[in-house]
């Protein structure tokens, strides 16, 4: 066995879940897909996710990551899990990747149609082609595309989770708060971005980071039609649905590599929409003192008629007192 072979499967050896997965994304990448949902994962050794293909939004794959610790072998119901799960999901393309030997009979059930097995020997000869590609610099080229990936994305969401809207009434106090935390993520996003020296060659790291927000983000588009904002401050409800969405759709123009065009005229959006409600502070502040001020009016008014009326009862009292 060359040198390059063994410290490949050294480096599997006793590689954790994380490591593990920037392997798995890479491979996914080279087949088209990108991150759907996650299905479920269990204590830092099973990670099992749904991927949609980037140009075929109906295909779907389950990808099954398993990773064992030295001398371990694979979970003996393992087989039974895949299956079942895919079952549930009802996807019939599986992914499965694991730093383990699987053995002949385990391999023999999960083989088949549009089925991908990579275990040892396959992720060390893959680990292999995927540095000889690296050691000539590619640099990927943006592409305008008609529909972002993003788009997709959102559109999976909504016909695949149920929407119940409940309204949230929200208290002008309350408003700045639940702003900024919107605010933060978003800033949040273009710091990412802001750190990466070439744009046409993200970092695994970042890259997953990224998509992890945008995954977290899908749920809060759902969400934030259902907040009811005071009178004066209800035009937020379309500035934070938009300020959602479009960062949505920035973050797959930067990770899908699609055009500059479009991430630099996404990204004027997302800090026009910031601008807007980084003004809503001064507009809370002005819409407080305002009613503090009409308050005192109102005070000033009370207290002026409380004392005129009682001039006038105590007139009275004597003139028909001292009146006859």
């Amino acid at each position: 066995m060359d040198s390059e072979r063994q410290s490949k499967y050294e480096e599997l050896y006793n590689i954790k879940l994380s490591e593990f997965y920037h392997f798995v994304t890479d491979v996914m990448a080279d087949f088209g897909y990108s991150l759907y949902r996650n299905v479920k994962e269990i204590d830092n050794r099973r990670r099992v996710e749904s991927w949609v293909h980037s140009s075929k939004d109906e295909q779907k794959a389950i990808v099954w990551i398993e990773v064992v610790k030295p001398n371990d072998k694979l979970d003996p119901f393992l087989t039974t899990d895949v299956l079942r799960a895919m079952n549930d999901e009802n996807i019939v393309r599986l992914f499965f990747f694991t730093n383990g030997n699987i053995e002949a009979e385990d391999r023999d059930v999960l083989e088949g149609n549009n089925h991908f097995i990579f275990a040892t020997e396959e992720i060390v000869e893959t680990l292999i082609a995927i540095d000889a590609k690296r050691s000539v610099k590619v640099i990927k080229k943006r592409k305008t595309v008609k529909l972002p990936s993003a788009t997709v994305l959102i559109k999976n969401f909504f016909k695949n989770h149920e929407i119940k809207k409940k309204e949230i009434r929200l208290k002008t106090s309350a408003t700045p708060e639940l702003l900024v935390q919107y605010t933060r993520l978003v800033r949040r996003i273009l710091n990412e971005v802001d750190k990466v020296n070439d744009i046409n060659d993200i970092p695994v790291e970042t890259k997953e980071k990224l998509k992890k927000i945008q995954f977290d983000l899908l749920p809060e588009l759902v969400k934030t039609p259902s907040y009811v904002f005071p009178k004066q401050f209800a035009y937020l409800n379309n500035v934070l649905f938009n300020l959602i969405h479009i960062a949505i759709i920035y973050i797959g123009n930067f990770t899908d590599y699609e055009s500059e065009d479009d991430l630099k005229q996404n990204r004027e959006i997302l800090e026009d929409l910031l601008t807007k409600i980084d003004s809503v502070d001064d507009r809370v502040l002005a819409f407080k003192a305002d009613m503090m001020f009409q308050a005192e009016k109102t005070s000033v008014k009370i207290i002026l008629t409380s004392g005129l009326i009682t001039f006038i009862s105590l007139v009275l009292l004597i003139v028909v007192r001292f009146g006859h």
